[in-house]
């Protein structure tokens, strides 16, 4: 059973299994290895039981467990009984585990809902100082990996309905990040330009502009004091806020799994890695993809400072906060392909048939703005091929904001970063058919190739 008090216990029962709460099962009811096992034993499942019991179709695997271990025990009851003994208790237990309370299936309909709601209600309460946007998930997301009491097996739940949410301090976290890989792959007044907008953005303190601070290393340290100096402080609180990230379509909670094949060549007890160890599975919870998420950053003030104005830095915010999940990823194990969003909301993916079936197939998410679009239709100006469609309909962008965003989002860094004459890519930007378009556009952000 699990270790809880006596009145604890008659409240949500021995295996706690009238909890309906994942969140709550997953932070305060965590099955241990070895507390309260008979004989000194120790349950070497317990993790995965723990995690198999929040996520969507966790009892169904549970009770599999239960059964596998049952049809195991029968086979060894002759040749080995202790470990028959044993796969029994194993069974036993993962029953228990599964026998937990169904949430409400009323409850994420609701929540999806009031996070819905909130969006709207950001821009009826503050107007032109918030900017919103969904996105949804294009791979399975993990946050708060690291966190909660099973060991690498985290997540962030909100403690109410017990869905998964990204807290704003990830949000924040993985926009800031993209600034700063902007600005240190920015050029000139380019750089300048962001290096400034960031750190009015995000804030920074004494050690952002020191040799070896963020700040200083994006856009150099000398630029980054003599912002500093502009704005007047070297501990300045970010005039944006990030708030959390709530799932505006129904979320499926999967488990998932890493397999470390060397063990004992990963804890140093081997010199060298062989191909005779036991691989040990880590189990983890997971997002599906398939989930839609609602953005939203706050402007909580705007310094009077010259050329510096509430559109400029909400457009900015907004924009860098996209291009991160979309491009960096969030959360836990983005490298591996985790955590990328796509722009827009799309139909909610039904649970998969398997824990290792991808989700039900999605209807086409409709970017809300021009540029947006933009992005979709084009993805990348990585060739000279789409350069005669793609340049008319971004020198066709009324705003100057809204053109620098989609020239960011569609030509590459390391194309930004080699704005020359000599430069194949440059050369097939500023002639042919679109060739004009391409110039005027290079003219109106003030870019010239040397």
């Amino acid at each position: 059973m699990i270790p809880i008090s006596p009145d604890v216990r008659q409240l949500v029962g021995d295996w706690a299994e009238q909890v309906d709460n994942r969140s709550l099962l997953h932070e305060k009811f965590a099955l241990p290895k070895v507390w309260g096992v008979e004989g000194g034993g120790k349950l070497d499942k317990a993790g995965r039981w723990s995690v198999l019991r929040i996520v969507t179709r966790g009892a169904d695997l549970l009770n599999k467990d239960a059964a596998d271990n049952k049809k195991q025990a029968q086979r060894l009851a002759d040749r080995n009984p202790d470990k028959s003994d044993e796969l029994l208790r194993d069974a036993t237990v993962a029953g228990k585990m599964a026998a937990v309370a169904k949430p409400d299936a009323k409850l994420p309909a609701a929540a999806n809902a009031n996070a819905t709601r909130f969006l709207a209600d950001l821009g009826k309460s503050f107007g032109g100082r918030i900017a919103t946007f969904e996105a949804t998930l294009g791979a399975r997301l993990l946050v708060n990996l690291a966190g909660g009491v099973i060991e690498n097996a985290g997540i962030a739940l909100d403690r109410c309905f017990g869905l998964p949410f990204i807290p704003g301090s990830a949000v924040k976290g993985i926009a800031r990040a993209q600034a700063l890989w902007e600005i240190h792959d920015a050029q000139g007044a380019d750089k300048s330009r962001l290096l400034r907008l960031a750190m009015l953005l995000f804030g920074f303190g004494t050690n952002d502009i020191k040799a070896k601070g963020d700040f200083a290393w994006a856009g150099g340290a000398s630029a980054a004091k003599t912002t500093a100096d502009e704005i007047g402080s070297k501990d300045f609180k970010g005039c944006a806020c990030f708030l959390p990230a709530y799932p505006t379509t129904p979320p499926t909670l999967v488990v998932d799994m890493v397999n470390p094949h060397y063990p004992d060549y990963y804890s140093g007890r081997r010199s060298q890695a062989e191909d005779n160890e036991s691989p040990i599975p880590s189990y983890f919870q997971a997002v599906e993809a398939g989930s839609a998420f609602g953005f939203a950053v706050l402007l909580n003030r705007v310094p009077s400072l010259p050329n510096l104005t509430q559109p400029g830095l909400l457009t900015q915010a907004k924009h860098w906060l996209e291009r991160a999940v979309t491009r960096k990823g969030v959360g836990a194990k983005t490298a591996a392909g985790y955590g990328w969003f796509e722009l827009g909301r799309k139909e909610a993916a039904s649970p998969s048939a398997s824990i290792s079936s991808s989700a039900a197939s999605t209807t086409p998410a409709v970017p809300a703005s021009p540029v947006d679009q933009l992005v979709a239709l084009f993805k990348s100006l990585n060739t000279k091929d789409n350069f005669p469609a793609a340049l008319p309909k971004m020198a066709a962008l009324a705003n100057d904001a809204e053109l620098r965003r989609a020239f960011e989002s569609l030509v590459p860094a390391n194309e930004r970063s080699k704005l020359r004459k000599s430069n194949p890519y440059w050369q097939a930007f500023t002639s042919g058919r679109a060739g004009a378009d391409g110039q005027k556009i290079l003219a109106r952000l003030g870019l010239k190739l040397t």
